[in-house]
């Protein structure tokens, strides 16, 4: 039998023992919670090498080509990360990942050889890297063009969502026969509410999509005393949407 398959059994099995074991001591809660953690990593552990993960093309790290460079085309760190992936229809934890925020690609290491793939963007659903989760967006042309396809990092996830478009420009300079390169930042920010993305960059643009309860947004970025300039904008937005999403429906 798939040993993957009799994982799974094994993990329903515990999480069945786990909703009975509900008012029973803690030590008994905390061998039964290690024993699924460790059903958990034996199912993640069985896809090792599996095809339905390990199957994209080639990724070839372009920033290398340059005879120098400034900063890199990679969230966070080009350095591979702690993550998670729904690819394939499976959900794998437990793996190392890097995204490429140029190219937009998510890029793992080959485990039995020296290479790295790029996963096929119509494959992934989301991924995690440590903390940051992202979920892929397809565009809808009967709703504006305000999202493109492509991975967001979920900042807030309610009856209002705040999604952020991580992006990197490269530039070139041609110096003294050589070419060296530059990658700088440029991410954008949406609002889901209603069912609509709207893109926001401005105190004004967040304040309008909230003004069915504007007098109670606007005490609260009063009180919080909230800042909406650039180096704070993000952080404003975010915790203005998880206020709303806290008032009762009117």
């Amino acid at each position: 039998m798939n040993p993957a398959r009799v994982t799974v059994a094994v993990v329903v099995c515990l999480l069945a023992q786990a909703r009975l074991a509900l008012g029973q001591d803690t030590a008994a809660d905390a061998r039964l919670a290690a024993s699924v953690a460790a059903a958990q990593r034996q199912y993640a552990d069985s896809f090792i090498g599996n095809p339905q993960l390990f199957n994209g093309p080639e990724y070839v790290d372009y920033g290398l080509r340059y005879r120098n460079r400034t900063g890199h085309q990679f969230f966070l760190s080009p350095d591979k990360q702690n993550g998670s992936v729904f690819y394939n229809g499976h959900y794998f934890a437990q793996v190392r990942l890097a995204y490429d925020v140029v190219r937009d690609q998510v890029v793992m290491p080959q485990p039995t050889s020296p290479l790295t793939f790029r996963l096929i963007n119509e494959r992934v659903r989301a991924f995690t890297l440590g903390e940051h989760r992202f979920v892929r967006l397809v565009a809808d042309s009967s709703a504006g063009n305000a999202i493109r396809t492509g991975y967001y990092e979920v900042l807030v996830d309610g009856p209002v969502r705040v999604v952020a478009k991580r992006t990197k420009y490269l530039q070139e300079r041609v110096i003294r026969g050589g070419v060296d390169v530059e990658f700088t930042s440029a991410n954008k920010l949406f609002v889901q509410k209603a069912g609509a993305y709207y893109p926001v960059n401005n105190k004004g643009a967040v304040v309008r999509l909230f003004a069915d309860r504007g007098q109670e947004v606007q005490q609260y970025i009063q009180g919080q005393r909230l800042k909406f300039r650039k180096a704070q904008f993000e952080d404003a937005t975010v915790q203005l949407a998880r206020y709303y999403s806290t008032l009762p429906v009117q």
